[in-house]
């Protein structure tokens, strides 16, 4: 393998490195010394720094676009949003009282349609996300259970993703640089194939939604 495939073949296996090198952000003898070995390790003939910094160089502008551009189009088809007030955010300790109960709570909400509830079990902790009408009752049901955190105020951005969503590497790091520069905190994230959901501080939520629709109309 020529040392320009093998700097190819690593910049295809690391999609965001083209975002740094076109915006000038990733310097190109700091990027060659970090992957010499990675690349003489595919290579018979002694790779220099050089060498890197001139294969790097010599990929296209429209190849390092590639990954964003695919990224954008797919943001233009994204569906419906849905916003949430009134969130708590809840974290509990795991135990067979806390999962066993949850059919129980599911069914209560399948009988309050403008309820809003999410459960997602860790291996330690799991977290429930509900509207804050719930409040009294997630504290009752729960009341054995071990409450780690707690947290109000908040609110659910839910977007409806196009189907092909798991076919497209680096959807939600696109969507999470954006809100990390605007400043914005992300204190949820609830993902199922074809929704994903934001839980922001209200305070935030606003410029979450116009940050989104101007992701879908980029």
């Amino acid at each position: 393998m020529t040392i320009a495939e093998a700097v190819r073949n690593y910049v295809e296996t690391h999609p965001f490195i083209e975002e740094g090198l076109t915006d000038g952000i990733i310097n190109y003898s700091g990027l060659a010394r970090r992957i010499q070995p990675l690349i003489q390790e595919q290579c018979t003939q002694p790779v220099r720094e050089a060498a890197i910094i001139m294969a790097l160089k010599r990929l296209s502008p429209s190849y390092y676009y590639q990954v964003s551009a695919g990224i954008k189009k797919f943001l233009n088809r994204l569906g419906q949003f849905t916003v949430r007030y009134d969130i708590h955010d809840y974290t509990f300790k795991n135990s067979p009282g806390l999962i066993g109960k949850q059919g129980q709570v599911f069914s209560y909400v399948a009988q309050h349609r403008d309820l809003f509830y999410s459960f997602s079990q860790g291996i330690h902790e799991s977290t429930v996300i509900a509207s804050r009408q719930m409040h009294e009752y997630i504290m009752n049901m729960f009341k054995r259970e071990e409450l780690l955190a707690h947290k109000g105020h908040l609110a659910a951005l839910t977007i409806m993703l196009p189907k092909d969503n798991t076919e497209i590497s680096g959807i939600y790091y696109f969507i999470f640089k954006e809100l990390a520069w605007q400043n914005i905190n992300v204190v949820e994230v609830i993902s199922t194939t074809n929704e994903f959901t934001l839980v922001v501080g209200e305070e935030d939520v606003e410029q979450s939604f116009r940050l989104i629709r101007r992701l879908k109309g980029s």
